[in-house]
């Protein structure tokens, strides 16, 4: 029996305009009725007259649809919508979607290891995870996925395609994908894995002559800051007197540990601000001085795989010029989500928040970082030097040699070498002062270097 009009309507006042309760760092209120539409405020009239007609659909729906379907899921389907119909990364997540996203925020989960969205109704791979699954069978930075065991992406929700794409370890999936700068679909069959996401590989010494120590930082997680300090210190015991920073096919991750690593590199000033709608989102990242390597050469390796906290790192580091960006342009996440609970924690929104910008003010939101020396690659030399990065991260924690180390060049990385090396690293930073006085958040700072 479907519930009558008056009843249903104040369900909805209810399940639609919940109180929210925030989850990990940043708390965000619900909204208020007084503060949606862009702080216009509407009249209940307006608000009835919506109520009412979303009424009139799930009445119909449950009254004309094919199959008898249940208020909850009709409801939880509305919230989907609305979600997906804001922004690439917003989402609504029910009470498995919820465990699920605790598991993989802990960094041990089922799947391939591969970071997707969703632009424009199509399926985008940011950047796969060295080592994994996805990344051994040949999945690149840019890939389409047009079909997953032969079901067409067009227009699936990322939530969708993210529940076809996960499974028990050792069962395979066949996703079809096109390859960034082609045409011409491919099948690639991946045997699901146990995805462990480590925050630090490669670090060695790159150059014993110049002692450029080198590691790659794969994502950003809880204990991300720990192993950097860990590896940073065993390569100064080797006596690395530059530093190469790999945040190539680095997918983003934790705020906080975005501004942690930041904080190794710069003594004082902003690393990055956020600016949202409320009041809660309008926040200041400071550096401080504590465990700042601030006489370290720094160079930052970056593609189109860096995205969200990579950019972060990336874009202070330019802002105060206090190092050299190598590479290509970045992906351009630049936006900032909240994870929100509902219902008594049991549902809860992703939703996007607040944007955020550089220490110059820049926002990066679908433009991303331009580096400081383009060194461009072609699909294939991307493809080689995936391969490449994953043996390399593979063996150098066992210290054995690479096969081809002598014939394979990343040419991104022997450019960051060649620049340290011939002494011209300063010609390639503009002046400090130059940077502090085009913004007025960098008045009155030293970048520390």
């Amino acid at each position: 029996m479907t519930p009558n009009m008056p009843a249903l309507i104040v369900a909805l006042l209810f399940l639609l305009c919940p109180p929210c309760l925030a989850e990990e760092v940043v708390a965000v209120p619900g909204p208020e009725p007084s503060t949606v539409q862009g702080g216009v405020p509407p009249s209940y009239d307006e608000y009835y007259k919506n109520y009412e007609e979303f009424v009139r659909v799930v009445k119909l729906i449950q009254e004309k649809y094919v199959k008898d379907i249940k208020l909850p899921e009709l409801f939880q389907g509305a919230y989907r919508g609305m979600l997906e119909g804001l922004d690439p990364y917003s989402q609504f997540f029910g009470p498995e979607e919820l465990e699920e996203l605790k598991v993989e925020t802990e960094g041990k989960f089922g799947g391939l290891g591969i970071e997707v969205i969703v632009r424009d109704g199509v399926l985008y791979v940011i950047s796969p995870i060295l080592d994994s699954p996805a990344f051994r069978a040949g999945v690149m930075v840019g890939d389409r996925i047009i079909k997953i065991e032969g079901t067409s992406t067009e227009n699936m929700s990322l939530r969708d395609a993210v529940r076809r794409l996960r499974g028990e370890p050792n069962t395979g999936v066949t996703i079809t994908v096109v390859h960034q700068g082609e045409t011409q679909p491919v099948d690639i069959v991946i045997v699901r894995d146990i995805i462990q996401v480590h925050c630090i590989r490669g670090a060695r010494i790159v150059d014993e002559e110049a002692k450029i120590g080198y590691m790659a930082l794969i994502s950003f997680q809880d204990n991300t800051l720990e192993e950097m300090d860990k590896a940073l210190n065993e390569l100064m015991g080797k006596g690395m007197k530059a530093l190469i920073l790999d945040l190539r096919f680095n997918p983003g991750g934790l705020l906080n540990m975005a501004v942690a690593v930041s904080d190794r590199f710069l003594s004082q000033g902003v690393i990055v601000s956020t600016k949202g709608r409320e009041e809660e989102q309008n926040q200041v990242y400071l550096a401080t001085e504590n465990g700042t390597y601030s006489d370290l050469p720094l160079v930052i390796l970056i593609n189109n795989g860096s995205a969200s906290a990579a950019e972060i790192v990336a874009g202070a580091i330019q802002d105060y010029k206090r190092g050299l960006i190598v590479g290509t342009r970045t992906f351009g996440k630049g936006s900032v989500q909240s994870l929100i609970g509902v219902e008594e924690e049991h549902c809860a929104l992703k939703l996007t928040t607040a944007l955020y910008y550089t220490p110059s003010g820049k926002s990066i939101d679908h433009i991303g970082i331009e580096p400081d020396v383009k060194v461009e690659l072609t699909p294939a030399e991307t493809k080689a030097l995936h391969e490449y990065l994953s043996k390399v991260n593979i063996t150098s924690q066992t210290g054995e040699r690479l096969p081809q180390e002598d014939t394979f060049v990343d040419l991104q990385l022997h450019r960051a070498i060649e620049i340290i090396k011939e002494g011209k690293f300063s010609l390639y930073l503009l002046s400090s002062v130059e940077a502090i006085h085009k913004s007025p958040l960098l008045k009155n700072v030293n970048p520390g270097h």
